[in-house]
């Protein structure tokens, strides 16, 4: 992780080891993050950046992300560089969002820099400073409960005198939709609804919102979608009919147009089990929730809904989460509410933790959805005879599979896990952008189609598919679960937006 913690202490002429202590590491520790060769947590990271009254950002992050702004434009074309012959032996496809990203004015094509993201508060202060410098007046707060909790939550917003319970809201049936608040005053009534498609991937958010808002019987647009990801871009324009912007970070908030609805699965691969877990520190995706901020705080829509994996609650002890939430809550003045959900619960059969959390400008009272019982797995396969011999993994490997384990269920998802443990269930684990080829056999036998694995991401089977097996494979293990969002968006749109 690229850093610039040796050359602002140095600027400020501090010794190593008092700079060591001052922060609370080893020497140890702070020659070889100086260096380069290990990263800092969450909480060593807001310490050492208060330390140099900066921010997390300015010391960790991209230089250039501060010192460039839109408003250096220059109206006229790129340098052209030199093309780079690649070798035909060894083929690299290209990493997502590090070319700059470029749009057309007057038929001039513009290069964009770096936007800034958001710099909270909570980047300079540890949550501890943050609790101990309340003032002695003011009444506790609660945090969220823990995920796997039972007792009442409450919902904190500044500025508002939200405390009842989600657990207990009465506002919404155990089957069918939320009901609008009777006090409830809709600007958007007599328009489309708007909403802004961030993180889009191949449109899991899309469709679940285009099927909560129809039920409602309200009227909706998607006012602009960005991904970084240029397959994924394929896949979207080739299914809704326009190419999301690239990299948000070079997307300023005044091209932006205005929006009522943020909806964000924002990456995930910092805070999961298969990733790296580096969280905020990974420079490139960890610090993404803060270009959400920055939207949120400048465009000011009136709610949201992000999803993100289930580890993302227990990072770092919580203490990334709980950054969250504060930065959304105590400094963006939002009331917010959050839940995990599993797919399997949610009509999919495929068992996929998600943590979706929700947020209004105004109070609210959710009720979050009930289980229902997840589609059978005979549904969504294919017949074996109808899938080409491509999918089928070989003898050896069959063989091997069924000599460790055999199956109680028919038709069942045999999964071998990293350690070598093979189970199988009726349902599917969690598709995954990176697993092995053979992560997931039906049967035992063979690999699933692209076809199976966007069915159990909830995709219907209109869905265009305009990118080779293994982008689709990427693309699904990437994608927001449709039915999971759209189960949470039916209780939570209608305490937002007028129903029909």
């Amino acid at each position: 992780m690229s850093n610039r913690v040796r050359q602002m202490r140095e600027s400020r002429r501090v010794a190593l080891e008092d700079f060591a202590a001052q922060v609370g590491v080893s020497p140890r520790f702070l020659i070889a993050l100086e260096e380069n060769v290990c990263d800092a947590s969450v909480d060593a990271a807001l310490r050492i950046a208060r330390a140099l009254e900066s921010t997390v950002e300015k010391v960790f992050g991209d230089e250039r992300e501060f010192e460039e702004r839109l408003e250096t434009r220059v109206d006229a074309p790129p340098p052209e560089t030199p093309v780079k012959r690649r070798s035909k032996k060894k083929k690299r496809e290209s990493t997502p969002g590090r070319e700059p990203v470029a749009i057309r004015r007057d038929n001039v094509q513009v290069e964009l820099p770096k936007v800034a993201p958001y710099s909270t508060e909570l980047s300079s202060r540890t949550l501890d400073e943050l609790m101990a410098t309340r003032s002695a007046d003011e009444s506790p707060r609660p945090l969220l409960g823990t995920v796997d909790s039972e007792s009442p939550r409450r919902v904190y917003a500044p500025r508002h005198s939200q405390t009842k319970s989600s657990n207990l809201s009465k506002t919404a049936s155990t089957t069918g939709l939320a009901d609008s608040p009777a006090e409830l005053s809709d600007s958007t009534l007599g328009r489309p609804i708007r909403y802004f498609d961030l993180f889009c991937g191949i449109g899991g958010f899309r469709y679940a919102a285009q099927n909560a808002f129809a039920l409602m019987n309200r009227e909706n647009e998607c006012a602009t979608s960005c991904d970084v990801d240029e397959p994924a871009r394929r896949s979207y324009a080739a299914n809704f009919g326009e190419t999301p912007f690239g990299d948000v970070g070079r997307l300023a908030s005044d091209d932006i147009p205005d929006f009522d609805l943020l909806l964000a699965g924002f990456p995930c691969q910092t805070f999961s089990i298969i990733g790296l877990r580096k969280g905020f520190a990974d420079e490139t995706k960890g610090s993404l929730f803060f270009q959400i901020a920055r939207i949120l705080k400048d465009k000011r829509p009136r709610a949201f809904v992000l999803e993100n994996v289930r580890q993302l609650t227990t990072h770092d002890s919580g203490r990334t989460f709980q950054i969250i939430l504060r930065v959304l809550q105590e400094e963006l003045g939002y009331c917010v509410d959050w839940r995990v959900l599993n797919a399997l619960d949610c009509g999919l059969p495929q068992k996929r933790e998600r943590v979706v959390v929700v947020g209004s400008t105004e109070p609210f009272e959710m009720e979050w959805p009930k289980r229902v019982e997840p589609t059978p797995l005979s549904e969504l396969l294919e017949n074996d005879a109808d899938v080409d011999k491509r999918y089928f993994a070989s003898p050896e490997i069959v063989r091997k599979r069924k000599e460790a384990h055999r199956s109680e269920f028919r038709p069942a998802i045999w999964h071998e896990n990293k350690s070598g443990n093979i189970s199988s269930y009726p349902y599917s684990c969690a598709l995954r952008a990176g697993a092995s080829y053979n992560y997931l056999l039906v049967n035992g036998e063979r690999r699933l189609t692209p076809r199976e694995m966007l069915r159990l991401q909830g995709f219907p089977d209109d869905f265009k598919i305009v990118v080779s097996d293994t982008q689709i494979r990427k693309q699904a293990g990437n994608a927001a679960p449709v039915h999971l969002i759209q189960r949470a968006l039916e209780r939570f749109l209608p305490l937002v937006f007028m129903k029909k």
